[in-house]
């Protein structure tokens, strides 16, 4: 399709606002932080961002419909229901902290498995590693045991362009086209799941089989049907682990390396835990806060979209407060918020002692990622295995390849000796 002139201009200024993002919030911060723009408004400071966030009941997701019409009602787009609070309790339930050796372990293995297949002297991560090593993880900790890893990447990206980047999509046939995708692959994963994922995880059951997965553990499980958690239900919520656990982490793993690689004290820093041979938990500590605060520079979103079910008057009693009506669609900024000097300190500086609840990577409040805690022990466990390798360094920029997310990132590595 050929592009228009409008398309060019809007391309343009989509560009320039990409690379300018940090400028233009810190003066928007300073100058009219709660702006509104024809239906939208604009939130950049912390304590308004964080209100909004705060107030799931008046500010709503906006991809309840995407979800609806592909896995089904699912507990993301369901803010204040049953299917919310029901489904997250059983899921948190199974997704356990107790599994963090493991989680550990398995991305390790799969990580340096991955690495070992590349070439040694150049190596395109994404496609390489950050990709391959959470669709890897998906298989043995999730329960997609029969899937490969083409189709859970096909499956991935397919859903995650639809239910989160394709709102804003103005020409009708690519956003057809975007829908469309989305909804042959979750009827691939669903058929997958019924016909072939889940008898075999029946059978392996009666057979006594010790398999311990996320799909294992909620079939085992035996609710009540009072509960409403049915097999639909399983199906639904294991399809959005995997909607949500692939593109997310490898992006959050390209943009990590990639800001540290531009900081040599804390990429020192990083490289000496990585290739420490004491991996104690205070080394996972401090890598993990390395990975966060370099994340900070460059988060995987700049910013989440909340539709107003009500006028609302946001930062009340000061002379920035904005009265928001019901029907206005809000940019919720986070990433302005995570540079708001009223509330970092030093918000320019890359420093490791930042509270918990200066980041906004992985969602607040009451939409704090599912599976944030899985994060945390995956990232740092990517960029571990990338930082062992004998003087990584990049060649070039991220490459998005004008999509959301990064599709190649090459390193170059200086040869073992011997």
């Amino acid at each position: 399709m050929t592009e228009t002139p409008s398309d060019k201009d809007e391309n343009k200024l989509a560009n320039f606002m990409r690379k300018h993002a940090d400028t233009i919030f810190m003066v928007l911060r300073n100058t009219v932080p709660n702006l509104p723009i024809r239906d939208f408004v604009a939130i950049t400071r912390y304590s308004d961002v964080k209100e909004v966030l705060d107030n799931p009941g008046v500010f709503r997701v906006t991809y309840d419909e995407s979800m609806d019409d592909s896995v089904g009602p699912f507990m993301l787009g369901r803010d204040l229901t049953e299917f919310n609070d029901r489904d997250k309790g059983i899921m948190r339930s199974v997704m356990q902290r107790g599994d963090f050796d493991r989680i550990r372990s398995t991305v390790r293995q799969i990580a340096e498995e991955s690495l070992a297949a590349c070439e040694r002297d150049h190596i395109d991560l994404v496609p390489q590693l950050t990709r391959i090593v959470p669709a890897r993880f998906t298989q043995e900790y999730f329960g997609f045991r029969t899937a490969s890893v083409p189709d859970i990447l096909r499956w991935s990206l397919a859903t995650q362009l639809d239910m989160f980047h394709n709102s804003f999509e103005k020409d009708p046939v690519r956003k057809e086209r975007v829908r469309e995708n989305n909804r042959q692959a979750v009827a691939e994963m669903r058929t997958h799941l019924n016909d072939v994922l889940i008898p075999d995880a029946k059978r392996a059951i009666e057979a006594g089989d010790a398999r311990d997965d996320i799909l294992s553990r909620l079939l085992r499980i035996q609710f009540n049907d009072a509960v409403e958690f049915d097999e639909s239900r399983i199906v639904t919520n294991v399809m959005g682990t995997l909607v949500g656990g692939i593109e997310t982490t490898s992006q959050a793993a390209i943009q990590t390396l990639a800001q540290l690689f531009k900081r040599p004290r804390p990429l020192a820093m990083a490289r000496e835990i990585a290739r420490s041979d004491t991996d104690s938990d205070d080394d996972r500590a401090q890598l993990l806060q390395l990975c966060r605060e370099a994340l900070r520079f460059d988060p995987i979103n700049p910013l989440v979209v909340r539709r107003c079910a009500e006028d609302f008057v946001v930062a009340k009693g000061n002379l920035r407060r904005r009265k928001i009506r019901k029907g206005k669609t809000v940019l919720v900024c986070t990433r302005s918020a995570m540079r708001d000097g009223r509330q970092l300190e030093l918000p320019s500086a890359f420093a490791l002692d930042r509270p918990d609840h200066h980041y906004m990577h992985f969602g607040f409040g009451h939409h704090r990622c599912l599976g944030d805690h899985i994060t945390a022990v995956q990232l740092p466990e990517i960029v571990r295995a990338v930082l062992r390798l004998n003087d990584p360094r990049p060649i070039g920029e991220p490459d998005k390849c004008g999509g959301p997310f990064p599709e190649h990132y090459r390193i170059a590595v200086g040869r073992t000796e011997g």
